[in-house]
Parts: structure tokens; C-alpha cells; sequence
């Protein structure tokens, strides 16, 4: 009897002395939350997405409906321009692109075929007909045909989807792949309100991953209007599975029942920013270690190399937002940083508008002025150096185009 009484003492004991340690545990987490937030800026705090808002429901209602919107869903893109899609200040040919006019799929003998891809800086969004960069470019330099495949709201690898169904067919001479600082937030998302919850583009899309090295497509996730009715009826149900392979969600969308314990929640912050590799490091730059990076470089170089395979001269084209020409005006690196010493020591073609604006902007016009997508005179600044560019690397005649394909050489896959 005493035996037994003594091992009940001695499990009592243990059982205090772990809830005790626990709790000192638990108190030195909550010390580190409070450090967390009072010297980094760290904070626990899951945006939980279980419902669309009205502004998502009334535009997904619309798309279910058919009605003229300029956007239109599309199963392996995730979204598009409408063919003969009109706004107010643009509109589209028969084919999904922004222009007022059609093309052969022949090139004209007498011009150079240029197609560009990217997202809304590469489609001009924010100025009327006339006076996005592409066709600025083409004004200065008549020798050239300068094509518009630029869908709003997409990122890189959309591009190439695009490239590959629709852009091989017109076999342009140069091929410009937009590439807008912001976007490499986009190539780790797969539903757009997951990553911007004020977007006009409540759809879903694919993207790219990378899988024992090598570079693997994750389809669309939303196949067709149909699903769409669906998650409507059972957002809670559809929203998971439209996460899967979203990093957005994977990272913030998430919560358990412990996460009122000081330990849960630390831990997960430390996980999150130390060992998960967050987009951005602490300076502001792009972290080169971060999935998104790394995936971003890999759709890049595959994108470069599949037109080159195609018999055109890829070009990268970078495109600062606001915040990078200001840091630019002022000296500072800009966030895309990394990115740009990466594709330039590998020896990829590239076109960094920062460049541009430094030249043709010596007022900082730009820098200072308040704007989400470029305007007139920024869409002017970035076909004037775009043209300079080209002119100088030979890109303007099919004589330097062929010297140029023949001076190509691919860079090692990152």
C-alpha cells in the first residue's frame, strides 16, 4: 500500500513539475511575442479566408452570366482579355489583344514582328488608345510591328501559357517578356483574392513549381464557369482545395485550436519568417532563397528559352513600380535587385526600365508622382528606352535579328 501511495506521489509530482515547466515555456514564449512585436514588427495574425466578399461574388456572378466585361475567364489562363473586348479608354481585336486592329499570322515582310507579354504594365493599363509603350514604340520606329498580348493581373508563367497557345503561331522576331517587380508575389498564388483581397480578378490560375529540380506545371484549378457556381454555393468548401499549391494561404489562411497557447503562436512565427523563407528579406529586397524567387527565376529562363527555341530573340523586360523608381531617384537598390544581378551575370538579355526612366526622367517626374500603373509619360519613357536598347543591340532589322540569334547563347538553367 505504501509502495503504491508512493508511486501515485511520485507520478503527482511530475505531472506538477511538467505543468510547471509548461508554464514557464509558455510565459517565455509570450516574452518573445511581445519582443517579436515591439522590435520586428512580427505579429501572429492568420487572415482566415472562408467566404468571398460582395465585390468577388457580384463580378464572378457576372462572368456566370456572360456579360460584356473586358476579362474573361479562361480554363487554362485563369483569365484573358474577351475577344473584342471594349473599356472606355481601350479595347481588343478578335484575338484577345490590345489593339485596334488585326494581325496575320505571317509577319510582314518589310517590318520587324515584336510580340510583348506580361501583365498590366506590359498591357498599358491607365492610358487610352495611343499611348501605351508599345505603341509608342512603334510610332518611333515604323520598321517595326509591335504586338500587345498583355493580360491585367497575370504574372510570368501566365505569360508563357499564352505564348505557347497563342503567341508561336505569329513567329515574331523578338519576343519581350514583361516582368513587373511586384509579380513575384503572384508565381506562388493560385486564387488571386488570396494574395490581393481587394482584387477586381476574383479567379483562380495556374503556376509553376518546381519538383526534384525541374519545372512542373499545376493547372488551372477552376476548369470551368460551372465551378465557379460552386464555389459560390460552398465558398467554405471550395476555398481549401483552391489553396493547395497557394502560398499565400499555405502561410496566413491557416489557424488551430492551440492558438491560444504563446508556444503555437511563436512558433509558428518563427517558422514562417526563419525557416519557410518569406518573398522579401528585412531590407525590402527579394530573398533569393524563397520559393518564389527560385520559381520565378525558372519560368523566366524557361519563357527565354522557349522563344529562342522558336526562332525569336527573347528580351526581359523589367518594369519598377512606384515604390522601386523612387528608390531608384534616391540612390537605394531596388527590390528587385537580386533578380536583376542574376539574370545579368548569367548573361540573359535584359531591358531594366529603371534604366530608362533615370535618363529620360532627370526631373524625377516620375518619382514623385503619385500612380498605380505608369502614365502617358511613363509609357513614353519606357518605349524610348526600350527603343534605345534595341536599336542598340541590332534588334530593329531582320539582319540584326539574325546576327543576334547567332550571338545568342543560353545561360545555365538557375
Amino acid at each position: 500500500m505504501a509502495a503504491q501511495l508512493s508511486t501515485r506521489k511520485k507520478i503527482a509530482y511530475s505531472l506538477v513539475l511538467l505543468l510547471f515547466l509548461w508554464g514557464i515555456v509558455e510565459l517565455a514564449c509570450l516574452g518573445g511575442l511581445w519582443a517579436l512585436r515591439r522590435f520586428k514588427n512580427l505579429e501572429y495574425q492568420p487572415q482566415i479566408v472562408e467566404d468571398l466578399n460582395d465585390k468577388h461574388k457580384g463580378i464572378l456572378a457576372a462572368q456566370i452570366a456572360d456579360t460584356s466585361s473586358y476579362m474573361v475567364f479562361d480554363a487554362d489562363l485563369g483569365w484573358s482579355i474577351r475577344p473584342n473586348g471594349n473599356k472606355p479608354q481601350y479595347k481588343a481585336n478578335s484575338k484577345g489583344m490590345r489593339a485596334t486592329r488585326e494581325y496575320s499570322l505571317e509577319p510582314p515582310a518589310d517590318k520587324v514582328r515584336v510580340s510583348a507579354f506580361g501583365d498590366s504594365f506590359t498591357h498599358g493599363s491607365g492610358v487610352p488608345t495611343g499611348f501605351t509603350w508599345e505603341e509608342k514604340l512603334e510610332e518611333s520606329l515604323p520598321g517595326l510591328e509591335v504586338m500587345n498580348f498583355g493580360i491585367p493581373g497575370s504574372d510570368p508563367g501566365q505569360g508563357l501559357l499564352r505564348y505557347r497557345r497563342e503567341g508561336i503561331q505569329y513567329r515574331p522576331a523578338v519576343v519581350l517578356i514583361g516582368y513587373m517587380s511586384e509579380n513575384i508575389n503572384r508565381m506562388v498564388n493560385t486564387f488571386r483574392p488570396f494574395y490581393f483581397s481587394r482584387s477586381g480578378i476574383p479567379f483562380s490560375k495556374p503556376r509553376f513549381v518546381i519538383e526534384r529540380g525541374r519545372l512542373e506545371l499545376v493547372p488551372n484549378p477552376i476548369r470551368s464557369i460551372g465551378e465557379y457556381e460552386e464555389l459560390l454555393r460552398d465558398p467554405e468548401k471550395i476555398l481549401p482545395r483552391l489553396g493547395e499549391h497557394d502560398y499565400f494561404y499555405q502561410r496566413f489562411n491557416r489557424r488551430s485550436r492551440l492558438d491560444f497557447l504563446p508556444s503555437v503562436r511563436f512558433a509558428r512565427i518563427i517558422r514562417n519568417q526563419y525557416f519557410d523563407q518569406p518573398i522579401f528579406l528585412p531590407n525590402g529586397q527579394y530573398n533569393p532563397y524563397s520559393e518564389a524567387y527560385r520559381v520565378t527565376l525558372r519560368v523566366l529562363d524557361q519563357f527565354y528559352r522557349e522563344a529562342f527555341d522558336h526562332g525569336s530573340v527573347p528580351v526581359i523586360v523589367l518594369f519598377p513600380q512606384r515604390k522601386d523608381v523612387r528608390l531608384r531617384h534616391d540612390r537605394q537598390p531596388v527590390t528587385y535587385q537580386p533578380l536583376l544581378y542574376d539574370l545579368r551575370r548569367q548573361g540573359y538579355r535584359v531591358i531594366d526600365l529603371a534604366d530608362g526612366f533615370e535618363k529620360y526622367d532627370p526631373q524625377a517626374e516620375m518619382a514623385h508622382k503619385n500612380f498605380l500603373h505608369y502614365p502617358k509619360i511613363g509609357n513614353q519613357m519606357a518605349a524610348d528606352w526600350v527603343r534605345d536598347v534595341m536599336v542598340q543591340q541590332g534588334l530593329t532589322t531582320s539582319q540584326g535579328v539574325q546576327a543576334a540569334l547567332k550571338a545568342t547563347k543560353l545561360p545555365p538553367v538557375p
